[in-house]
């Protein structure tokens, strides 16, 4: 299920990117962009026929790490990250997800103007492999050219479980410049 937590990360990777065919770009600068976010998930995920053969083969000891980990990860206790992101102007003013985005979400826009945009992803193949439905809905917004917030809210259900994720992002803009390795 370590999916469902990288799907904000990945979803909001590209953080000033929008999916749809027609919307306004946000009012951003171009360039090298740090992304600093916080994910938490709540409820844990159905546990596969694989992956009870795996908890199976292992010691009491590392399925009691195994288990702990979970318990962190889909406890509610929140995992931050820093990264770095280079957005060109064609990112801005293109739709990245057109064919879908890592996770294959159906993507509506709710609301879109240079400051603020609302997009809902739905039908996610986040949790797909355990059963599950998942659909997340983002929230952006421009302080200023060189500073953007964003919220996202989603739920996983199926098989008994609902999995919720939420994460919060702050983007602040580096520079106009950006190179290869500064994609983190």
């Amino acid at each position: 299920m370590q999916k469902m937590i990288c799907f904000a990360a990945l979803l909001l990777s590209p953080l000033l990117l929008l999916a749809a065919d027609n919307y306004t770009p946000l009012n951003v600068k171009a360039g090298l962009w740090q992304v600093s976010s916080t994910h938490t998930a709540s409820g844990l995920p159905p546990i596969t026929p694989d992956m009870q053969a795996r908890l199976a083969q292992m010691t009491p000891e590392q399925r009691a790490r195994i288990e702990e980990m979970m318990k962190s990860r889909f406890g509610g206790t929140p995992q931050t990250t820093t990264y770095k992101k280079c957005v060109t102007t064609k990112n801005l003013n293109t739709n990245p997800w057109a064919n879908g985005s890592d996770e294959k979400c159906s993507w509506t826009v709710r609301n879109s103007t240079s400051t603020d945009m609302e997009v809902q992803g739905s039908s996610c193949a986040a949790g797909k492999d355990q059963g599950m439905k998942t659909d997340v809905n983002i929230k952006f917004h421009v302080v200023d050219p060189e500073n953007v917030k964003a919220s996202m809210q989603g739920t996983s259900t199926g098989n008994g479980h609902t999995v919720n994720i939420s994460g919060t992002y702050t983007g602040k803009w580096i520079g106009a410049t950006c190179s290869a390795s500064d994609d983190e």
